[in-house]
């Protein structure tokens, strides 16, 4: 009997353990997923990753783009906001026949042997070329172009002086002394902004458009006993220039500076030699100032035969302007007839200042504060507003043939309105976009930033007719 119940028990028992892994198997298939499933899964997590993936991409791309038009903006603003600042030295600016007159003198029909503009392969437009004063730094120290003098360097705002007890209480302790000879020591500078077209350019350095340049050259500081004595010798003769001399700023006794130009090769009469080629332009006229000439035999580029003068180099101001080519549906070389307003234009940008035209008195536009308005007429005392370049077709006076810089300038009245255009699409690649897709159209002209702005000159110099 026992063991026929432990038999029964036994097989219930088995029984029980066999139906409890059948349950177990068949809720385990029920709460799984099939391979068809997992796929379909596997395809929407998919699509949902790539919309927003392609959401990202785009932020990030409107992002960039924003950017870059945002950076060309300010180095734009920034850029016309220094060629004001520099504008507001000014004494004399050349307008357009003031330019065409002394274009033959200016760097790019001179320095042959630079990299930047020159007459072989001439890209470069002058655009704002005036003269200014150049301010010496009175706490800053210059050595003298004659290695004789003892010493061989000074404090320029202690230059000049009359005996040595002077030059002592300027010189001072290590705290530094009055400085109270040289303050508002100053001299003349030529200064010139280019426009360059750098579309053929080989090189990578720059972004391949067109750039905005910078030239200047400028008077030396006239020597005061430098001619190899003793910074003490407080006598006029043998060891230090007669006061006399240096009042008149020559070089010499018998220097035809003005009237005749001459190298300035000697180094015994300069306490800062002047730049390479500088010349001394006659301020009484304006006949004189835009006849101005260089001095005979010297170009504007380093020449190892002279080499204590100062080069000059071109620096460049700003990059990534506009290198659009000029076409007549930019406007800007005709006016309306009896208006003086510049006719219509289809392109995607407008020249909104007019050429030079002499047929619209009421629309002299005198101070380049109107800057829709036709410029280039003359009134009874000969004042005048002129618009650079003259002709944007005109490969004389503008070689860059672009229009993405140029100014309303006025002469008499020493003002000046600029006119600036970059390009932000250039930005955008690397290496750059080629140019026949980076060129303005109703679509992108958000990527062709502008800026204008007018400045005034620090002084008028009495220029006669």
């Amino acid at each position: 009997m026992k063991k026929l119940l432990h038999k029964l028990m036994a097989f219930r028992q088995r029984k029980v353990i066999l139906r409890s892994s059948k349950s177990r198997y068949r809720k385990g298939f029920a709460s799984g997923f099939t391979l068809i499933e997992l796929l379909v899964a596997a395809l929407i997590a998919s699509l949902m990753v790539a919309i927003m993936l392609g959401f990202l991409v785009g932020v990030l791309d409107s992002d960039r783009k924003e950017t870059v038009k945002t950076n060309a903006q300010e180095e734009l603003q920034a850029a016309i906001s220094y060629i004001a600042d520099d504008l507001q030295e000014s004494i004399y600016i050349y307008g357009a026949e003031g330019l065409a007159a002394i274009n033959s003198q200016l760097p790019h029909t001179q320095a042959t042997n630079t990299s930047e503009c020159n007459p072989t392969s001439n890209t470069c437009t002058p655009i704002l070329v005036f003269w200014k004063r150049f301010t010496f730094n009175p706490d800053s120290t210059a050595t003298y172009s004659n290695s004789a003098a003892s010493p061989t360097s000074e404090i320029i705002g202690c230059m000049p002086y009359v005996v040595a007890a002077d030059l002592t209480a300027c010189r001072g302790s290590s705290s530094g002394g009055n400085r109270a000879y040289g303050r508002d020591t100053y001299t003349y500078s030529l200064v010139a902004y280019y426009l360059k077209n750098d579309t053929n350019l080989t090189t990578n350095t720059w972004s391949k458009t067109a750039r905005i340049l910078r030239w200047e050259i400028r008077d030396g500081y006239a020597a005061y006993c430098s001619n190899g004595g003793a910074l003490t010798t407080t006598t006029s003769g043998t060891n230090c220039p007669e006061i006399t001399k240096v009042t008149k700023r020559l070089p010499s006794d018998t220097s035809g500076l003005i009237l005749t130009p001459i190298p300035l090769v000697d180094p015994n009469n300069y306490f800062i030699s002047p730049s390479r080629g500088f010349n001394r332009p006659d301020f009484t006229t304006s006949g004189v100032i835009t006849a101005w000439k260089k001095f005979a035999d010297f170009q504007f580029a380093f020449d190892s035969s002279n080499p204590t003068l100062p080069f000059s180099p071109f620096v460049t101001l700003v990059d990534f302007m506009d290198d659009t080519d000029y076409s007549v549906t930019q406007g800007g070389n005709t006016v309306a007839a009896g208006t003086g307003i510049p006719a219509s234009a289809t392109a995607a940008f407008k020249i909104p200042i007019g050429t030079n035209d002499a047929s619209t008195p009421s629309k002299r536009n005198l101070d380049c504060d109107d800057p829709s308005v036709g410029v280039g007429t003359t009134d009874s005392v000969n004042n005048f507003t002129q618009r650079v370049p003259a002709d944007f077709a005109n490969t004389t006076s503008n070689p860059s043939g672009l229009s993405s810089f140029y100014a309303c300038v006025s002469p008499n009245t020493v003002t000046a309105r600029i006119f600036l255009r970059g390009n932000a699409i250039v930005r955008l690649a690397t290496p750059s976009i080629a140019k026949g897709l980076r060129q303005p159209t109703a679509s992108n002209i958000t990527f062709f930033p502008t800026a204008d702005v007018r400045s005034f000159g620090r002084s008028r110099i009495g220029l006669g007719k």
